[in-house]
């Protein structure tokens, strides 16, 4: 007799981007039958979703935020699984197959599954993570430590999270949070979570669109600067690295080289930063030139 899978239900949060039935197709489409899917709506108006009877929408907002929206779904779910999909993200047919059968008969609730993406922007796709997890490596070092000058070393993003319900029943997602909001929650999980075990896919099961080059304000970069303070805990290295990274990546794209300089004296006063995260900071440092040079209005 063949094993019935789990009973999964889909949260996806969204602020009503164009993006969201292509999104939601790519769950109708999965090769393993989902048991519902909740659209929960961060905005004013409800918007036209294609019919299915698996399909909920939750209205959580406008300006709630992401966690607000995955938090509500998550609640208001029913099945055994939650997974995560953003609203201009898509899955591959066979992502949930793939990651069930990765996880197997693990029938604890200590566990998340996640898989590679295309990082797909513009002008290029890249598969991230470029290093899968280690079997005995720590879930907040590996996304958060930078181990090489380029991107997407330890990148585990929303969408291509599998989980028991009652993981994120017990550590619900923070929903004060506006930034880092997925990131915040597993290392929160990580580190409540003694026995964590990490399921990773070596395909690339998830199409992660990354977002347009925008005009951050440098308050966003002390902004991420300080969630890590406050929730990167006993961790220096860790620590260092994430401050240096998006701190400097955020004011490189405001084109604001005195903030990446202030997030580098950030980052090695309040840390132990490695020689990979300050060699990205000093390209950062060069890259918000580039952008004043580009956007002379601007700057």
């Amino acid at each position: 007799m063949d094993k019935i899978p789990p009973s999964i239900s889909v949260v996806i949060p969204t602020i009503g981007k164009p993006e969201l039935i292509d999104a939601i197709e790519s769950v109708l489409n999965q090769t393993v039958a989902v048991h519902e899917i909740f659209v929960c709506v961060d905005a004013g108006d409800a918007p036209a979703l294609p019919s299915d009877d698996r399909i909920h929408v939750i209205m959580v907002g406008p300006g709630a935020g992401g966690n607000a929206a995955r938090q509500a779904g998550i609640s208001a779910a029913t099945g055994e699984l939650i997974a995560l999909l953003d609203d201009d993200d898509l899955w591959d047919r066979d992502r949930l197959e793939m990651q069930l059968d990765l996880v197997g008969q693990d029938h604890t609730r200590e566990w998340i599954a996640t898989c590679r993406v295309r990082a797909t922007a513009p002008d290029s796709t890249e598969i991230w993570p470029r290093r899968p997890i280690s079997a005995d490596e720590r879930l907040t070092p590996y996304i958060l430590r930078k181990e090489s000058p380029v991107g997407g070393i330890g990148f585990i993003q929303a969408s291509t999270l599998l989980f028991p319900r009652e993981l994120a029943l017990s550590v619900p997602f923070d929903t004060s949070l506006k930034h880092h909001q997925d990131i915040d929650w597993l290392i929160r999980v990580d580190r409540e979570t003694p026995g964590l075990k990490v399921f990773q896919t070596d395909a690339a099961l998830t199409q992660y669109t990354i977002g347009g080059v925008s005009v951050s304000s440098a308050i966003r970069a002390q902004s991420s600067i300080d969630w890590a303070v406050k929730s990167v805990k006993d961790d220096p290295r860790s620590l260092g690295d994430f401050i240096l990274v998006s701190g400097s990546l955020y004011a490189a794209r405001a084109g604001s080289p005195l903030t990446v300089l202030k997030a580098y004296w950030q980052g090695i006063t309040k840390g132990r930063p490695g020689w990979a995260s300050q060699i990205f900071a000093l390209a950062n440092f060069f890259r918000a030139f580039r952008w004043i040079l580009r956007h002379p209005t601007q700057g």
